[in-house]
């Protein structure tokens, strides 16, 4: 959920970092246009890396994103903002998390971590039972872990590569191993809905799907084109690939 804050964040900081860096040239150097020349031409070699083999694809649907987001998403996130007190949003934020810890619960086990899985289902069943739901997230408090785990993760524990970059529509940046672990995991959390279950609700119907999707781009403080780089999409690009090796890191610790 932290993804795109972490990437506004880290953009920004090299933006300021490549800022500093030409005024270092500027100042060591005589000639000043020749010096910039040269400082682009590295960062756009540095952001080369990430394999990109659909790279006008996806700059096409970066662009998309951007457009539906100013258009669309936007609006309705700053509505669901002004209309609902702060209290009610935090409890919803709460109970999405909460739901998404039976997903990290089902891929612990795909990839034989026992220990994992018994831990997020501990976690669950705290919130759900002493938290109202998982309204509350008491298991925090408690100081239980957050483990995290999907399906994209568990394809990676197995032997599989990312793939190539790929920019989904509205869901952003990801690599054709997670696009399809997404799938996976959608599939998976119909199957671990106890909600519906219980025939209480069910967290995959169009409402709360709606709900959770307004839900997630309000946690995100990352907007398209707001960094004002000319190399906004290599930046998020390689930035993305980076933290994704960190989550990929982490999940065989």
């Amino acid at each position: 959920m932290k993804i795109k804050k972490l990437l506004l964040l880290s953009i920004l900081s090299l933006s300021l970092v490549s800022c500093a860096n030409t005024n270092d040239v500027n100042i060591n150097t005589a000639n000043t246009e020749t010096s910039n020349v040269a400082v682009v031409s590295e960062e756009k070699n540095f952001m080369a890396d990430e394999y990109d083999p659909w790279e006008p694809f996806n700059k096409r649907m970066y662009y998309f994103n951007y457009q539906i987001e100013r258009l669309v998403i936007t609006p309705i996130v700053n509505t669901y903002k002004f209309i609902t007190p702060d209290f009610v949003e935090n409890r919803v934020s709460s109970f999405f998390k909460n739901a998404k810890v039976l997903n990290t619960m089902a891929n612990s086990a795909f990839q034989l971590k026992g220990r994992k899985s018994m831990r997020a289902l501990g976690r669950f069943t705290m919130n759900a039972v002493l938290g109202l739901g998982g309204l509350f997230d008491v298991a925090s408090k408690m100081g239980m872990p957050k483990p995290y785990e999907d399906f994209g993760l568990t394809l990676a524990h197995y032997g599989v590569g990312r793939g190539p970059y790929l920019v989904l529509p509205l869901l952003g940046p990801t690599y054709l191993r997670d696009a399809f672990g997404m799938g996976a995991d959608s599939v998976i959390a119909g199957q671990t809905d106890i909600y519906n279950k219980m025939e209480l609700f069910s967290t995959s119907s169009a409402p709360v799907t709606a709900l959770r999707g307004i839900d997630m781009r309000k946690n995100i403080d990352f907007h398209y084109y707001q960094t004002n780089s000319p190399f906004e999409y290599e930046y998020v690009r390689y930035l993305y690939g980076k933290y994704r090796g960190i989550q990929e890191a982490a999940s065989e610790k």
